[in-house]
Protein backbone atom coordinates (compact mmCIF):
# COMPACT_ATOMS: atom_id res chain seq x y z
CA UNK A 1 0.00 0.00 0.00
CA UNK A 2 2.84 2.51 0.66
CA UNK A 3 4.56 1.56 -2.56
CA UNK A 4 1.87 2.56 -4.22
CA UNK A 5 0.93 5.91 -2.61
CA UNK A 6 4.48 6.76 -3.48
CA UNK A 7 4.48 5.96 -6.65
CA UNK A 8 1.24 7.77 -7.01
CA UNK A 9 2.89 10.85 -5.29
CA UNK A 10 5.96 11.12 -7.88
CA UNK A 11 3.30 10.76 -10.73
CA UNK A 12 1.30 13.77 -9.31
CA UNK A 13 4.60 16.10 -9.12
CA UNK A 14 5.57 14.64 -13.09
CA UNK A 15 2.23 15.74 -14.01
CA UNK A 16 2.34 18.76 -11.98
CA UNK A 17 5.72 20.16 -13.11
CA UNK A 18 4.88 19.22 -16.56
CA UNK A 19 1.45 20.94 -16.38
CA UNK A 20 3.24 24.34 -14.99
CA UNK A 21 6.03 24.29 -18.21
CA UNK A 22 3.52 24.09 -20.72
CA UNK A 23 2.16 27.46 -20.46
CA UNK A 24 6.14 28.35 -21.05
CA UNK A 25 6.81 26.78 -23.67
CA UNK A 26 3.76 28.28 -25.26
CA UNK A 27 4.98 31.80 -24.04
CA UNK A 28 8.26 30.56 -26.49
CA UNK A 29 5.66 31.87 -29.74
CA UNK A 30 4.76 35.13 -28.44
CA UNK A 31 4.75 38.50 -30.27
CA UNK A 32 6.71 39.63 -27.82
CA UNK A 33 10.38 39.35 -27.06
CA UNK A 34 10.06 40.23 -23.11
CA UNK A 35 7.58 37.37 -22.68
CA UNK A 36 9.77 34.75 -24.81
CA UNK A 37 12.63 36.07 -22.89
CA UNK A 38 11.08 35.01 -19.61
CA UNK A 39 8.93 31.91 -20.83
CA UNK A 40 12.96 30.53 -21.37
CA UNK A 41 14.39 31.95 -18.12
CA UNK A 42 11.55 30.08 -16.46
CA UNK A 43 11.65 26.65 -18.13
CA UNK A 44 15.32 27.00 -16.62
CA UNK A 45 13.91 26.82 -13.62
CA UNK A 46 11.62 24.31 -13.71
CA UNK A 47 14.10 21.69 -14.49
CA UNK A 48 11.87 19.94 -17.12
CA UNK A 49 13.70 18.33 -19.44
CA UNK A 50 10.88 17.66 -21.51
CA UNK A 51 11.49 21.67 -22.55
CA UNK A 52 14.83 21.24 -24.27
CA UNK A 53 13.64 20.46 -27.60
CA UNK A 54 11.77 24.35 -27.46
CA UNK A 55 14.52 25.42 -25.92
CA UNK A 56 16.74 24.39 -28.59
CA UNK A 57 14.49 26.30 -31.35
CA UNK A 58 14.62 29.34 -28.89
CA UNK A 59 18.18 29.46 -29.72
CA UNK A 60 17.71 30.71 -33.34
CA UNK A 61 15.07 33.23 -32.24
CA UNK A 62 15.55 36.82 -33.80
CA UNK A 63 15.82 38.72 -30.00
CA UNK A 64 19.03 38.41 -28.63
CA UNK A 65 17.97 38.37 -25.40
CA UNK A 66 15.52 35.44 -25.99
CA UNK A 67 19.10 33.33 -27.17
CA UNK A 68 20.79 34.23 -24.47
CA UNK A 69 18.09 32.92 -21.83
CA UNK A 70 17.46 30.01 -23.92
CA UNK A 71 20.92 29.09 -23.53
CA UNK A 72 20.99 29.53 -20.24
CA UNK A 73 18.22 27.54 -19.37
CA UNK A 74 19.69 24.63 -21.40
CA UNK A 75 22.55 24.92 -18.72
CA UNK A 76 20.72 24.41 -15.98
CA UNK A 77 18.83 21.39 -17.31
CA UNK A 78 22.04 19.65 -18.45
CA UNK A 79 20.25 17.74 -20.82
CA UNK A 80 22.84 16.21 -23.65
CA UNK A 81 20.12 16.41 -26.63
CA UNK A 82 20.79 19.83 -26.44
CA UNK A 83 24.48 19.79 -27.43
CA UNK A 84 24.48 20.19 -31.29
CA UNK A 85 21.85 23.03 -31.11
CA UNK A 86 24.43 24.87 -28.28
CA UNK A 87 27.21 23.66 -30.59
CA UNK A 88 25.64 25.85 -33.69
CA UNK A 89 24.68 28.55 -30.83
CA UNK A 90 28.25 29.10 -30.78
CA UNK A 91 28.54 30.73 -33.95
CA UNK A 92 25.67 33.53 -32.79
CA UNK A 93 26.44 36.84 -33.72
CA UNK A 94 25.84 38.13 -29.74
CA UNK A 95 28.83 37.58 -27.52
CA UNK A 96 26.23 37.24 -24.74
CA UNK A 97 24.45 34.17 -26.38
CA UNK A 98 27.98 32.96 -27.11
CA UNK A 99 29.52 33.00 -23.63
CA UNK A 100 26.58 31.54 -22.03
CA UNK A 101 26.10 28.84 -24.75
CA UNK A 102 29.53 27.49 -23.76
CA UNK A 103 29.09 27.84 -20.29
CA UNK A 104 25.64 25.29 -20.62
CA UNK A 105 28.38 23.25 -22.85
CA UNK A 106 30.57 23.20 -20.28
CA UNK A 107 27.74 22.16 -18.09
CA UNK A 108 26.70 19.45 -20.18
CA UNK A 109 30.03 17.97 -20.03
CA UNK A 110 29.61 15.88 -23.97
CA UNK A 111 32.98 15.38 -25.16
CA UNK A 112 31.30 15.55 -28.52
CA UNK A 113 30.75 19.63 -28.05
CA UNK A 114 35.12 19.57 -27.75
CA UNK A 115 35.55 20.29 -31.59
CA UNK A 116 33.21 23.38 -31.43
CA UNK A 117 34.53 24.95 -28.31
CA UNK A 118 38.09 24.49 -29.23
CA UNK A 119 37.36 26.70 -32.61
CA UNK A 120 35.41 28.96 -30.09
CA UNK A 121 39.07 29.21 -28.32
CA UNK A 122 39.60 31.49 -31.31
CA UNK A 123 36.15 33.86 -30.72
CA UNK A 124 36.94 37.68 -30.98
CA UNK A 125 35.81 38.23 -27.67
CA UNK A 126 38.13 37.10 -24.64
CA UNK A 127 34.79 36.44 -22.48
CA UNK A 128 33.62 33.87 -24.67
CA UNK A 129 37.30 32.18 -25.25
CA UNK A 130 37.74 32.18 -21.05
CA UNK A 131 33.79 30.58 -21.25
CA UNK A 132 35.22 27.93 -23.84
CA UNK A 133 38.32 27.37 -21.82
CA UNK A 134 36.14 26.38 -18.82
CA UNK A 135 34.19 24.53 -20.51
CA UNK A 136 36.90 22.23 -22.33
CA UNK A 137 38.47 21.63 -18.69
CA UNK A 138 35.25 20.48 -17.70
CA UNK A 139 34.54 18.13 -20.27
CA UNK A 140 38.34 17.25 -19.82
CA UNK A 141 38.37 15.48 -23.46
CA UNK A 142 41.79 13.37 -24.25
CA UNK A 143 41.26 14.31 -27.94
CA UNK A 144 41.43 18.10 -27.17
CA UNK A 145 45.36 18.02 -26.50
CA UNK A 146 46.17 17.90 -29.81
CA UNK A 147 44.55 20.51 -31.45
CA UNK A 148 45.44 22.58 -28.15
CA UNK A 149 48.83 22.14 -29.07
CA UNK A 150 48.73 22.44 -32.53
CA UNK A 151 47.47 25.48 -31.88
CA UNK A 152 50.58 27.24 -30.25
CA UNK A 153 51.35 26.69 -33.73
CA UNK A 154 48.80 29.91 -34.94
CA UNK A 155 50.51 33.43 -34.97
CA UNK A 156 46.88 34.65 -32.96
CA UNK A 157 46.64 31.96 -30.97
CA UNK A 158 45.19 32.86 -27.31
CA UNK A 159 48.05 31.30 -25.59
CA UNK A 160 47.16 31.98 -22.28
CA UNK A 161 43.85 29.89 -22.56
CA UNK A 162 45.79 27.17 -24.12
CA UNK A 163 48.71 26.99 -21.47
CA UNK A 164 45.77 26.94 -18.88
CA UNK A 165 44.44 24.01 -20.66
CA UNK A 166 47.26 22.16 -21.24
CA UNK A 167 48.36 22.10 -17.51
CA UNK A 168 44.71 21.06 -16.22
CA UNK A 169 43.96 18.25 -18.77
CA UNK A 170 47.56 17.88 -20.89
CA UNK A 171 49.34 15.48 -17.88
CA UNK A 172 52.45 13.08 -19.95
CA UNK A 173 50.24 12.76 -23.32
CA UNK A 174 51.01 16.67 -23.94
CA UNK A 175 54.79 16.22 -23.46
CA UNK A 176 54.99 14.17 -26.24
CA UNK A 177 52.87 16.23 -28.50
CA UNK A 178 54.66 19.55 -27.80
CA UNK A 179 58.23 17.68 -27.69
CA UNK A 180 58.23 18.39 -31.85
CA UNK A 181 57.62 21.86 -31.63
CA UNK A 182 60.92 22.18 -30.33
CA UNK A 183 62.29 21.23 -33.51
CA UNK A 184 60.31 23.76 -34.89
CA UNK A 185 61.43 26.58 -37.48
CA UNK A 186 59.44 29.19 -35.71
CA UNK A 187 61.11 30.90 -32.80
CA UNK A 188 57.78 32.43 -31.53
CA UNK A 189 56.51 28.43 -31.78
CA UNK A 190 59.58 26.87 -29.68
CA UNK A 191 59.02 29.46 -26.82
CA UNK A 192 56.12 28.63 -26.61
CA UNK A 193 56.55 24.96 -26.08
CA UNK A 194 58.92 25.90 -23.91
CA UNK A 195 56.39 27.33 -21.84
CA UNK A 196 53.74 24.88 -21.94
CA UNK A 197 55.97 22.52 -20.97
CA UNK A 198 56.47 24.43 -17.61
CA UNK A 199 52.96 24.75 -16.98
CA UNK A 200 52.74 21.11 -17.07
CA UNK A 201 54.92 20.47 -14.47
CA UNK A 202 55.86 17.18 -14.69
CA UNK A 203 58.86 14.85 -14.52
CA UNK A 204 58.53 14.22 -18.12
CA UNK A 205 58.84 17.91 -19.31
CA UNK A 206 62.59 17.97 -18.16
CA UNK A 207 64.18 15.96 -20.70
CA UNK A 208 62.44 17.71 -23.47
CA UNK A 209 63.86 21.39 -21.96
CA UNK A 210 67.59 20.20 -21.51
CA UNK A 211 67.21 19.31 -25.15
CA UNK A 212 65.77 23.05 -25.37
CA UNK A 213 69.17 24.33 -23.69
CA UNK A 214 70.99 23.48 -27.32
CA UNK A 215 68.48 26.27 -29.35
CA UNK A 216 69.84 28.17 -31.93
CA UNK A 217 68.01 31.37 -30.05
CA UNK A 218 69.13 32.92 -27.61
CA UNK A 219 65.62 33.44 -26.33
CA UNK A 220 64.58 30.23 -26.27
CA UNK A 221 67.77 28.84 -24.38
CA UNK A 222 67.42 31.69 -21.59
CA UNK A 223 63.31 30.29 -21.82
CA UNK A 224 64.72 26.58 -20.69
CA UNK A 225 66.86 27.92 -18.25
CA UNK A 226 63.65 29.53 -16.57
CA UNK A 227 62.08 26.23 -16.90
CA UNK A 228 64.50 24.12 -15.61
CA UNK A 229 64.80 26.06 -12.66
CA UNK A 230 60.99 25.46 -11.84
CA UNK A 231 60.43 21.63 -12.81
CA UNK A 232 64.20 20.54 -13.52
CA UNK A 233 65.21 19.82 -9.91
CA UNK A 234 68.21 17.73 -9.49
CA UNK A 235 68.70 16.53 -13.15
CA UNK A 236 69.01 20.18 -14.51
CA UNK A 237 72.50 21.03 -12.87
CA UNK A 238 74.31 18.87 -14.78
CA UNK A 239 73.26 20.25 -17.93
CA UNK A 240 72.99 24.16 -16.90
CA UNK A 241 76.56 23.76 -16.09
CA UNK A 242 77.92 22.70 -19.47
CA UNK A 243 75.61 25.30 -20.80
CA UNK A 244 77.72 27.54 -18.69
CA UNK A 245 80.95 26.37 -19.77
CA UNK A 246 79.81 26.89 -23.90
CA UNK A 247 77.31 29.50 -23.44
CA UNK A 248 77.80 33.70 -25.55
CA UNK A 249 75.79 35.17 -24.04
CA UNK A 250 76.33 37.18 -20.92
CA UNK A 251 72.47 37.82 -20.03
CA UNK A 252 72.38 34.06 -20.18
CA UNK A 253 75.59 33.34 -18.51
CA UNK A 254 74.22 35.32 -15.53
CA UNK A 255 70.87 33.22 -15.78
CA UNK A 256 72.31 30.36 -15.65
CA UNK A 257 74.43 31.57 -12.83
CA UNK A 258 71.32 32.53 -10.83
CA UNK A 259 69.56 29.85 -11.98
CA UNK A 260 72.44 27.51 -10.65
CA UNK A 261 72.48 29.24 -7.12
CA UNK A 262 68.52 28.53 -6.21
CA UNK A 263 68.97 25.08 -7.22
CA UNK A 264 71.46 24.00 -5.02
CA UNK A 265 70.55 26.57 -2.38
CA UNK A 266 73.36 28.65 -2.50
CA UNK A 267 70.90 32.09 -2.93
CA UNK A 268 70.15 31.38 1.07
CA UNK A 269 73.61 30.62 1.82
CA UNK A 270 74.27 33.17 4.90
CA UNK A 271 77.47 31.85 6.13
CA UNK A 272 80.61 29.01 4.88
CA UNK A 273 82.85 28.13 6.77
CA UNK A 274 84.78 25.42 4.84
CA UNK A 275 88.36 25.82 6.46
CA UNK A 276 90.24 25.29 3.34
CA UNK A 277 92.67 27.66 3.34
CA UNK A 278 94.36 25.86 6.21
CA UNK A 279 94.96 29.62 8.35
CA UNK A 280 95.24 28.27 12.36
CA UNK A 281 94.19 31.97 13.40
CA UNK A 282 90.83 32.51 11.39
CA UNK A 283 88.23 30.99 10.07
CA UNK A 284 87.17 32.75 6.88
CA UNK A 285 82.86 32.91 5.95
CA UNK A 286 83.90 32.08 2.38
CA UNK A 287 80.43 33.75 1.04
CA UNK A 288 82.49 37.07 1.61
CA UNK A 289 79.13 38.58 4.08
CA UNK A 290 81.74 38.54 6.43
CA UNK A 291 81.46 36.01 9.49
CA UNK A 292 84.92 35.79 10.19
CA UNK A 293 85.47 33.83 13.24
CA UNK A 294 89.11 33.52 15.69
CA UNK A 295 90.53 30.33 15.68
CA UNK A 296 91.49 29.07 19.27
CA UNK A 297 93.55 26.20 19.74
CA UNK A 298 92.33 24.18 16.66
CA UNK A 299 94.40 22.27 14.15
CA UNK A 300 94.22 21.96 10.32
CA UNK A 301 93.94 18.32 9.28
CA UNK A 302 92.60 16.67 6.83
CA UNK A 303 88.78 17.24 5.91
CA UNK A 304 85.83 15.21 4.35
CA UNK A 305 86.54 17.94 1.83
CA UNK A 306 89.81 19.31 1.58
CA UNK A 307 90.88 20.59 4.74
CA UNK A 308 89.51 20.78 8.22
CA UNK A 309 89.61 21.87 11.83
CA UNK A 310 90.55 19.29 14.81
CA UNK A 311 88.75 20.45 18.05
CA UNK A 312 89.09 19.47 21.83
CA UNK A 313 89.73 20.94 25.03
CA UNK A 314 90.32 24.36 24.75
CA UNK A 315 90.07 24.17 21.04
CA UNK A 316 87.01 25.99 19.01
CA UNK A 317 86.11 28.52 16.82
CA UNK A 318 84.76 32.07 18.47
CA UNK A 319 82.44 33.82 16.15
CA UNK A 320 81.16 36.18 18.44
CA UNK A 321 78.07 38.14 17.62
CA UNK A 322 77.92 38.31 13.40
CA UNK A 323 75.93 41.23 12.73
CA UNK A 324 75.31 39.60 9.07
CA UNK A 325 74.03 36.45 10.06
CA UNK A 326 70.47 36.79 11.56
CA UNK A 327 68.21 34.41 13.06
CA UNK A 328 65.55 36.84 14.13
CA UNK A 329 61.74 36.20 12.66
CA UNK A 330 63.02 33.35 9.94
CA UNK A 331 63.61 30.12 9.48
CA UNK A 332 67.16 29.12 8.92
CA UNK A 333 69.33 25.97 8.76
CA UNK A 334 72.69 25.24 10.47
CA UNK A 335 74.70 22.08 9.25
CA UNK A 336 78.35 20.29 9.29
CA UNK A 337 79.91 17.89 8.94
CA UNK A 338 81.67 16.01 11.83
CA UNK A 339 83.91 12.90 12.69
CA UNK A 340 83.43 12.79 16.52
CA UNK A 341 85.89 10.74 18.89
CA UNK A 342 83.77 11.32 22.31
CA UNK A 343 80.17 10.61 22.84
CA UNK A 344 79.02 14.09 23.71
CA UNK A 345 79.96 17.43 22.52
CA UNK A 346 78.88 20.67 21.09
CA UNK A 347 79.11 21.54 17.06
CA UNK A 348 77.57 24.41 16.71
CA UNK A 349 75.77 26.76 19.23
CA UNK A 350 74.32 30.48 19.37
CA UNK A 351 73.27 31.91 22.37
CA UNK A 352 71.78 30.78 25.38
CA UNK A 353 69.69 30.01 29.02
CA UNK A 354 67.41 32.84 27.69
CA UNK A 355 67.48 32.17 23.64
CA UNK A 356 69.74 30.22 21.66
CA UNK A 357 70.32 27.24 19.61
CA UNK A 358 72.85 24.03 19.67
CA UNK A 359 73.44 21.17 17.42
CA UNK A 360 75.37 19.09 19.68
CA UNK A 361 75.90 15.12 20.08
CA UNK A 362 74.77 13.51 23.41
CA UNK A 363 75.57 10.24 24.10
CA UNK A 364 76.51 9.64 20.42
CA UNK A 365 73.05 10.79 19.68
CA UNK A 366 73.04 13.51 17.16
CA UNK A 367 70.35 16.66 18.66
CA UNK A 368 69.56 19.93 17.59
CA UNK A 369 67.07 21.93 20.82
CA UNK A 370 66.70 25.58 20.79
CA UNK A 371 65.63 27.80 23.55
CA UNK A 372 63.22 30.87 23.07
CA UNK A 373 62.12 31.66 26.67
CA UNK A 374 63.67 31.76 29.80
CA UNK A 375 60.97 29.31 31.18
CA UNK A 376 59.46 26.56 29.89
CA UNK A 377 61.27 23.33 28.45
CA UNK A 378 63.82 23.93 25.32
CA UNK A 379 62.32 21.24 22.64
CA UNK A 380 64.82 19.31 21.13
CA UNK A 381 65.22 16.93 18.29
CA UNK A 382 67.16 13.85 18.34
CA UNK A 383 68.01 11.33 16.33
CA UNK A 384 67.75 7.44 17.02
CA UNK A 385 71.34 6.06 16.38
CA UNK A 386 74.57 7.45 17.40
CA UNK A 387 76.94 8.81 15.26
CA UNK A 388 80.29 8.40 16.73
CA UNK A 389 83.83 7.23 14.49
CA UNK A 390 83.06 7.96 11.23
CA UNK A 391 82.07 10.91 9.13
CA UNK A 392 78.35 12.08 9.77
CA UNK A 393 76.67 15.20 8.08
CA UNK A 394 74.48 16.78 10.83
CA UNK A 395 71.90 19.13 10.43
CA UNK A 396 69.42 21.26 12.43
CA UNK A 397 66.37 23.08 10.80
CA UNK A 398 64.10 25.66 12.37
CA UNK A 399 60.49 26.25 11.16
CA UNK A 400 57.74 28.32 11.67
CA UNK A 401 56.41 25.31 14.13
CA UNK A 402 58.98 23.02 14.46
CA UNK A 403 62.18 22.45 14.84
CA UNK A 404 64.54 19.00 13.07
CA UNK A 405 67.38 17.20 12.95
CA UNK A 406 68.96 15.59 10.05
CA UNK A 407 71.31 12.91 9.73
CA UNK A 408 73.63 12.14 6.33
CA UNK A 409 70.49 13.89 4.42
CA UNK A 410 67.67 12.15 6.19
CA UNK A 411 65.38 13.12 9.00
CA UNK A 412 66.42 11.42 12.18
CA UNK A 413 63.80 13.92 14.59
CA UNK A 414 61.86 16.62 15.26
CA UNK A 415 60.01 18.71 17.98
CA UNK A 416 57.30 20.96 17.90
CA UNK A 417 58.58 24.65 18.85
CA UNK A 418 56.58 27.84 19.76
CA UNK A 419 57.19 29.46 16.85
CA UNK A 420 60.49 31.41 15.09
CA UNK A 421 63.39 33.53 16.94
CA UNK A 422 61.67 36.94 18.44
CA UNK A 423 65.60 37.49 18.50
CA UNK A 424 69.34 37.22 17.29
CA UNK A 425 70.51 36.07 20.80
CA UNK A 426 72.46 37.91 23.59
CA UNK A 427 75.21 35.08 23.84
CA UNK A 428 77.46 33.88 21.02
CA UNK A 429 77.99 32.02 18.41
CA UNK A 430 80.86 29.12 18.35
CA UNK A 431 81.92 26.27 16.52
CA UNK A 432 83.20 23.05 18.65
CA UNK A 433 82.20 24.36 21.71
CA UNK A 434 79.40 26.76 23.69
CA UNK A 435 80.96 29.22 25.30
CA UNK A 436 78.62 31.08 27.78
CA UNK A 437 75.65 29.24 29.51
CA UNK A 438 73.70 26.69 26.99
CA UNK A 439 70.49 26.83 25.27
CA UNK A 440 69.75 23.24 25.86
CA UNK A 441 72.01 22.18 29.25
CA UNK A 442 74.45 20.77 27.25
CA UNK A 443 78.35 22.21 27.94
CA UNK A 444 80.76 19.53 26.50
CA UNK A 445 83.53 20.59 24.27
CA UNK A 446 83.83 18.78 20.82
CA UNK A 447 86.34 16.48 20.37
CA UNK A 448 87.26 15.52 16.86
CA UNK A 449 86.89 16.80 13.57
CA UNK A 450 84.49 19.55 12.28
CA UNK A 451 84.46 20.45 8.27
CA UNK A 452 81.85 22.34 5.89
CA UNK A 453 79.72 24.07 8.76
CA UNK A 454 76.92 26.31 6.66
CA UNK A 455 74.29 28.34 7.94
CA UNK A 456 71.35 29.26 5.42
CA UNK A 457 68.82 31.40 5.83
CA UNK A 458 66.15 29.29 4.70
CA UNK A 459 64.20 26.11 6.34
CA UNK A 460 66.02 23.57 3.52
CA UNK A 461 64.18 20.48 2.83
CA UNK A 462 64.83 16.81 3.61
CA UNK A 463 66.07 16.46 -0.47
CA UNK A 464 67.50 19.84 -0.06
CA UNK A 465 69.99 19.01 3.01
CA UNK A 466 70.62 15.05 1.11
CA UNK A 467 72.15 17.21 -1.84
CA UNK A 468 74.48 19.54 0.34
CA UNK A 469 75.25 16.24 2.00
CA UNK A 470 76.03 14.13 -1.22
CA UNK A 471 78.06 17.27 -2.66
CA UNK A 472 79.44 18.81 0.04
CA UNK A 473 80.92 22.29 -1.25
Amino acid sequence: MRTTACTSILAWAVFLTVCSAQPHVADLRSSLASVRAQAAAALGRSGDKSAVPALCDALKDADKDVRREAAKALGTLRDAQAVPALMAALRDSDRNVRFHTASALGEIKDGKAAAALLQALRDPEWCVRDQAAWALREIRSPESIGPLVAALKEKDADVAHVLWLLQQIGGQEAVGHLAPLLRGRDVETRLRAVRALTELQSPATVEPLIAALKDSAPEVRRAAVDALLKVGGERAEKPLAELRSREQDAAIRDTVDKALSRLTRQDALAAHWSFDDKNEKVAKDVTGHGNDGEIKGCTVVEGKVGSALRFGKGAFVELGHPSALTIAGKPFTVMAWVKSDAPSGVVVARGGAFCGYSLHLKDGIPRFGIRQARDGPAPIAAGTEKAVGDWVHLAGVVRSDCIEVYVNGKLAGTAKSAGLFGGNCGQGMEIGCDAGNSAVEVMDQFEGIIDEVKQFDAALSEKEIARQCRSPE
